[in-house]
């Protein structure tokens, strides 16, 4: 795959996924550990940044070719970390983080995020896969059906 198409199917669904989720969890964690905080209009920057900020750790999955599984689990491995770790400095530097049982509960939002983020490309994948498949086995068929 190139560097462009990765770019697009890869990281910007990645993004987008992200984004979502992320707000998700910001509206519950919020309302676990500062339920009376009301927010200005800059509170829907957030999810945006972090979402710009979780598409950066994605750049390791680019290859130009097949990873073997070992390397596609290596490759996961350092995503997570460096995922896990960018966030949560980034909510430290900015002060976000207010305590241990807040971090702890953000590094398993974002494990949690992390998940269902590759889950939804897993079954986004497939069901294109299969639809593909389908549509060569109808071309194949069809081509057969006209072969004298």
């Amino acid at each position: 795959m190139d560097f462009k198409t990765f770019l697009i199917k890869r990281i910007m669904m990645s993004f987008f996924i992200t984004v979502t989720l992320i707000t998700l969890a910001m509206a519950i964690v919020g309302r676990i550990f500062e339920p009376d905080m009301t927010f200005g209009y800059e509170a829907f920057f957030s999810p945006l940044i972090f979402g710009a900020i979780a598409s950066f750790p994605m750049l390791v999955f680019y290859s130009k070719k097949d990873q073997s599984i070992k390397e596609v689990l290596l490759r996961s491995l350092l995503h997570f970390l460096l995922l896990e770790i960018l966030i949560l400095s980034n909510l430290y530097v900015f002060g976000i983080l207010t305590s241990p049982s807040m971090a702890f509960s953000l590094a398993l939002t974002i494990f949690i995020i992390n998940l269902a983020v590759h889950l939804v490309s897993y079954v986004h994948d497939k069901r294109v896969a299969e639809e593909f498949n389908s549509a060569l086995k109808h071309l194949q068929k069809k081509i057969q059906d006209t072969e004298p």
